[in-house]
């Protein structure tokens, strides 16, 4: 359960969670695909019980997992079956098979073989911040969070949000710091970084366990190149790599962190689960807070919340 990475979203009205809002989710639970659906996306469990609730809460820290199954198709056997059928097109009529039939009939292939194919299973994990009003989802893939937030908006029926991140890009950033020889507290340089030119003569270069204050990387920016991808280390908390759409990438928790799970020994899974979802979230959204103000990154939608709760 322990996210590795983040796309984070930022609520752009107030939002609040309801024991309805609960239940809506229900109507999504993930069922496994019958014999001639080609994918089923659907909630499950937390907890990983069967028929357990889909939602764990502590305190102000909402958790999900939504879980996809998507049948594997081989392009290459469909292929070879279309192939055949264009042959015998082409003898029996003496002219190519038309596209539109090449197309009814790849479709009548696929739901054919459908019931033979294997499926393949992916898991996403989520938590929304009700207090700092932010959906956190642990993929890199914008594709997959993009996935995961319309689910929760088919549940709901509203889910205004926009992704986290300062207006200015992230190079910018990224590129002053290093140029500084310095991250801005309480951050530390990692030892990582990808420094990119754009134009015609595009250029990657990457560091790798490597100091990010030497006068080589510093050469690389003095001839025009963008820092995309810098390494950082959080107060011997967490370390992550940041990269220049603000994703959140290969966090690492700390030993001190682990250490303290380890002193709380839970009994069952479901209280290991609370334990866990505990820590990490205190951790997360922290850490979003502390990037929030290096970036200037605005909380209009928890602003807007204490304004009316006062």
């Amino acid at each position: 359960m322990w996210f590795k990475n983040l796309r984070v979203y930022q609520f752009t009205q107030p939002f609040t969670w309801s024991d309805e809002a609960e239940k809506l989710l229900e109507e999504r639970r993930f069922t496994p695909c019958s014999r001639q659906e080609p994918a089923s996306f659907g909630w499950v469990p937390p907890v990983g019980e069967e028929n357990g609730p889909l939602l764990h809460r502590v305190a102000d820290n909402l958790l999900f997992c939504a879980k996809k199954e998507e049948k594997v198709m081989p392009a290459s056997a469909v292929n070879a079956e279309l192939d055949q059928l264009r042959e015998q097109f082409q003898q029996e009529n003496a002219r190519p098979m038309p596209r539109k039939e090449q197309q009814a009939a790849k479709e009548d292939i696929v739901h054919r073989l459908l019931p033979q194919a294997l499926s393949k299973f992916a898991v996403t994990w989520a938590m929304i911040d009700l207090t700092n009003q932010r959906l956190l989802v642990d993929t890199l893939s914008a594709s997959r969070a993009e996935d995961l937030t319309a689910l929760l908006r088919s549940c709901l029926g509203s889910l205004p949000i926009k992704p986290w991140g300062a207006e200015q890009t992230a190079e910018v950033f990224f590129t002053e710091w290093l140029k500084q020889q310095s991250a801005p507290a309480p951050f530390e340089f990692g030892m990582e970084a990808e420094l990119r030119s754009f134009g015609e003569d595009e250029s990657i270069v990457r560091f790798k366990q490597h100091d990010l204050t030497t006068d080589e990387l510093n050469l690389h920016l003095q001839h025009g190149k963008l820092a995309t991808q810098v390494a950082l280390e959080w107060d011997e908390r967490l370390s992550f790599l940041l990269t220049d759409d603000y994703a959140v990438k290969r966090i690492r928790f700390s030993d001190v962190l682990k250490e303290q799970r380890d002193d709380l020994n839970p009994e069952s899974r479901a209280e290991q689960l609370d334990v866990d979802f505990a820590l990490m979230s205190a951790e997360l959204n922290q850490l979003i807070i502390e990037l929030s103000r290096i970036f200037a990154v605005s909380d209009k939608a928890s602003t807007e919340l204490s304004a009316n709760e006062s």
